[in-house]
């Protein structure tokens, strides 16, 4: 079952994350937002445009907002580091006194 991806113009994803059309460039070529392109229909002659992911731009959104960067402070939101680790996780690994 495939789930279905929303796409967002670059004009909506820099007013959604404040930035202007040269910072959200240098975003998507450092990977933070994936850029696609889609052509509508099946029609071979349609134009071909691009978009990004909404789910980036959702994500880089939520991880700039300082409700967010609290909760992760304080540790009431807990994320993964790259060998799917937490905070929780190593705290369970260390030996009980």
């Amino acid at each position: 079952m495939s789930k279905k991806t929303d796409l967002v113009t670059t004009e909506a994803a820099a007013e959604t994350l404040g930035l202007d059309e040269a910072e959200l460039a240098e975003l998507v070529t450092a990977g933070d937002l994936r850029k696609v392109w889609h052509r509508a229909g099946n029609d071979s002659e349609a134009p071909l445009e691009s978009y990004l992911l909404g789910e980036d731009v959702k994500r880089l959104k939520q991880e700039n907002s300082p409700a967010y960067l609290a909760k992760l402070v304080s540790g009431e939101i807990l994320v993964d580091d790259d060998d799917g680790d937490n905070a929780r996780t190593l705290a369970a690994k260390l030996p009980r006194l």
